[in-house]
């Protein structure tokens, strides 16, 4: 006999035609994750606030995915819905121009590699930092993307967001955004910004860029499925990856998920890996991290699910 819930999310599915436990493994970077009880890929922000509003008024929870570069699921999966903001993009533009700098808009769901190249194509320098950090622009404003040469607060001018609990759409200036070390905090959803960036020298911001692409590829495991730095930076002392590389953690692996060679602060699925074998090697890291030098690392990636 069917539920109350099984009804209701099967009258949302059919209202807005949802997919319906839909493995979630396709939708991150790690290539791990459970099914959700409701898909979306909303495509407009009219799209986005209907399904916000009926879910709000039939009490289903919601989850939100970008790229799914910084995330790890569950096995289990995610109950309720899950919105997943890529469909979100509506071209990219410069609507102010000088010499001394150059507004740029843009859609949360483009990707952040086609922002980049849509500033090298036009000759803008500033986001020569972001040369090879997958995801979207959404997610990377939410998690203040960023290398030692920049972030992504040094570049906002504006972002537009929808408001969980009003569903009306905001804009927030750069005074009014909460950025920390890989955190934006904020009470809604980012569905464009506004970048500022600056008029340069093509060549010298290709060659920036070349640069930067060709230091990640040497010095890190993008070819395979991660989700990027696993671990925050402690605020003093040795990065992350220093800390796990001089505990002897490197090569590492619980039935396929291990830590890099290349670089001790990812963790990489060689195969099949699930969530809870991350999850174990996770724990292995930070309990040797902390007996050898008494510091506890946290977690960059954002674990989401049962």
């Amino acid at each position: 006999m069917a539920t109350t819930k099984d009804i209701k999310y099967a009258a949302m599915a059919q209202t807005f035609g949802l997919l319906r436990d839909e493995p979630l493994k396709p939708y991150t970077s790690f290539k791990v994750g459970g099914p959700a009880d409701l898909l979306a890929l909303p495509k407009t922000v009219e799209e986005l606030t209907a399904l916000l509003g009926y879910a709000s008024q039939q009490n289903i929870p919601v989850t939100l995915l970008g790229g799914g570069t910084n995330v790890l699921v569950s096995d289990k999966g995610i109950r309720g819905l899950v919105i997943v903001t890529t469909g979100l993009k509506s071209g990219i533009r410069i609507t102010d121009s000088t010499p001394e700098k150059a507004l740029v808009d843009a859609a949360a769901g483009e990707r952040l590699s086609t922002v980049c190249r849509f500033a090298l194509d036009h000759s803008l320098s500033g986001l020569e930092f972001a040369a090879g950090i997958p995801g979207t622009l959404g997610g990377a404003l939410a998690m203040n993307a960023g290398t030692k040469a920049g972030d992504m607060s040094g570049i906002i001018r504006d972002i537009k967001i929808l408001d969980f609990k009003t569903l009306n759409l905001e804009i927030l200036e750069r005074k009014k955004l909460d950025f920390s070390y890989r955190c934006l905090k904020l009470s809604g959803i980012i569905v464009a910004a506004t970048l500022a960036l600056k008029p340069g020298n093509r060549t010298g911001i290709e060659q920036t860029v070349q640069a930067n692409l060709s230091f990640k590829k040497a010095t890190q495991p993008i070819s395979v499925a991660s989700a990027g730095c696993f671990f925050k930076n402690p605020v003093q002392g040795m990065p992350a990856g220093e800390l796990i590389e001089k505990s002897g953690l490197k090569g590492t692996d619980f039935n396929g998920a291990r830590v890099s060679d290349l670089h001790a602060n990812y963790i990489i699925n060689t195969g099949n890996a699930t969530c809870d074998d991350i999850l174990r090697l996770k724990q292995h890291i930070q309990d040797t991290v902390f007996n050898a030098f008494k510091i506890k690392l946290e977690t960059e990636v954002r674990i989401e699910g049962e």
